[in-house]
């Protein structure tokens, strides 16, 4: 009887042994899980992977990406009639995911100078978050505020000064340019929202002498799409596309209007052009 409790004993100790050790492997192992609770959840483009699978290559990617802020400015430098215009626009990471990545949305910061009207803000902002062709929303949130920082954070490839050439597609969406010939420069301003396949949409805004600031100049282009000049830079191209044809007017300005001095039609089964 005391062989078989003393049997008992051992086998009670040796289990108590075996739990000890076991825990004490599992603390190990856990302060790669304390270290990694330290980092913000909210600020990591991912999920952290499990601590077997981590590496240290990884770990530091993460841990690299800590210093992002969740917001952040770009300022948009305009240069207009001897005034200087700084567009804030305010980015920050959406928290919707595309195949894993946080995207860049954008708005127009408030306090921004009052020069320019609201409808043109908002023109702007829907714009920016349209225009596929840039940085913003063509990558992940980190990708985006890396390219801003090394440029630090001023982006000047918004805006263009020179008359855009038809059938030449390589211009800005902001255009800083004296439209009506009145010794002021006015502003042309890309309305994507509205705008549709090879039919691209303009708002135009015209300065104010009276009023010093920029006054928006509804149906300038007559709901037609705006193609840039001819090849002279004297008359301006406007237009509607369609799948087959696309029916074009080439425009000069009287008194502040758009007067169309000759049209044309250019068929998609042709090899002629209008002007």
């Amino acid at each position: 009887m005391k062989s078989t409790t003393t049997i008992i004993a051992y086998a009670f100790v040796l289990m108590l042994l075996i739990s000890c050790t076991r825990n004490q492997s599992k603390s190990i192992s856990n302060d790669e899980d304390i270290n990694l609770a330290k980092i913000d959840s909210k600020v990591i483009d991912g999920r952290i992977p499990k601590p077997k699978s981590i590496r240290k290559q990884g770990v530091q990617k993460y841990i690299d990406t800590l210093h992002i802020p969740s917001k952040y400015v770009v300022t948009i430098p305009l240069e207009i009639n001897e005034r200087k215009i700084d567009i804030r626009l305010l980015l920050a990471k959406s928290e919707d995911l595309l195949r894993g990545k946080n995207y860049t949305i954008a708005e127009i910061e408030e306090g921004t100078s009052n020069f320019l009207p609201k409808s043109a803000y908002r023109c702007i902002e829907g714009t920016i978050e349209l225009q596929h062709w840039q940085t913003i929303n063509n990558g992940s949130y980190y990708y985006t505020y890396g390219y801003y920082k090394d440029k630090e954070f001023r982006e000047n490839e918004f805006v263009s000064r020179k008359r855009m050439t038809f059938r030449n597609r390589d211009y800005n969406f902001i255009t800083i340019i004296d439209m009506d010939n009145d010794g002021y420069e006015d502003l042309l301003i890309l309305d994507l929202a509205s705008s549709m396949r090879d039919n691209d949409m303009y708002q135009f805004y015209k300065w104010s002498e009276k009023e010093s600031k920029f006054i928006f100049v509804p149906d300038f282009f007559d709901k037609a799409a705006f193609y840039g000049w001819d090849k002279t830079g004297k008359y301006l191209i406007t237009g509607v596309s369609y799948s087959r044809e696309r029916k074009l007017y080439k425009n000069k300005i009287v008194r502040g209007k758009l007067k169309t001095i000759d049209q044309c039609i250019e068929y998609a089964v042709s090899d002629k052009f209008c002007w």
